[in-house]
C-alpha cells in the first residue's frame, strides 16, 4: 500500500556537464505531525539516485540522475529554511574558492555543520562523498555536489607562506 507524503514545489535550475541552467521545480516532503519540512539539501542527499523535477509550463515530471549533477541553485524567492536547516546546532562558514569539473569557478562560503569545534574544512569535505553541500555566495546559494568539486581554495593557511605571502585564493584566481 502506497502512502502519500503531501509536497510543496520549489523552484531550482539545475547545472551539470550536459544541463546549462535547467529551471524547474522540486518537491519537498512536507511534514505536519512533527512540524518540520524537508529541506532542499536534505532532499538531495536522501539516498534515492535520481530527482523528480518538474519542467516547463506544463510542469512534466523528469528524473535527473544526482550523481551527475554538479550544482543545484535556489530560485531567488525561495527562504533560506527551505534550503537547509541551521537549526540550533553548532555551525561554521568558510571563505572558499571552487573549480568544479564543468569549468565553472565560485567563490564564497562554505556552510558547515559541526561533528566537533575543530572541525576544518577539509575534513567535511571528505566525509560528503557525493553528497551536497550549501556555498553562500554574492549572487546567490548554491548546493553543489562535492564529488563535482575539482579543487578547493581556501582562505586559511597552513602555517608559513610557501612564497611571497600570496594566499591560495589570490594564486587560484590569478
Amino acid at each position: 500500500m502506497d502512502h502519500y507524503i503531501p509536497k510543496r514545489r520549489v523552484p531550482v535550475t539545475l547545472w551539470s556537464n550536459t544541463l546549462h541552467g535547467v529551471p524547474g521545480h522540486i518537491f519537498l516532503d512536507l511534514d505536519a505531525e512533527n512540524h518540520r519540512h524537508q529541506t532542499i539539501v536534505e532532499k538531495l542527499n536522501e539516498s534515492a539516485r535520481f530527482l523528480a523535477v518538474a519542467i516547463g509550463d506544463e510542469g512534466r515530471s523528469h528524473l535527473f540522475n544526482k550523481a551527475a549533477l554538479t550544482r543545484v541553485t535556489i530560485g531567488r524567492t525561495v527562504i533560506q529554511s527551505d534550503v537547509y536547516s541551521r537549526s540550533f546546532l553548532p555551525w561554521r562558514e568558510e571563505e572558499v574558492e571552487l573549480l568544479l569539473v564543468d569549468g565553472t569557478n565560485l567563490m564564497g562560503r562554505v556552510w558547515m555543520p559541526l561533528q566537533r569545534e575543530s572541525q576544518r574544512v577539509s575534513d567535511y569535505m571528505n566525509q560528503l562523498g557525493s553528497g551536497f553541500f550549501v556555498l553562500l555566495t554574492s549572487s546567490g546559494v548554491h548546493l553543489l555536489n562535492a564529488a563535482s568539486v575539482a579543487q578547493l581554495g581556501l582562505a586559511e593557511s597552513a602555517g608559513a607562506p610557501l612564497t611571497g605571502g600570496d594566499s591560495t585564493i589570490d594564486r587560484l584566481a590569478g
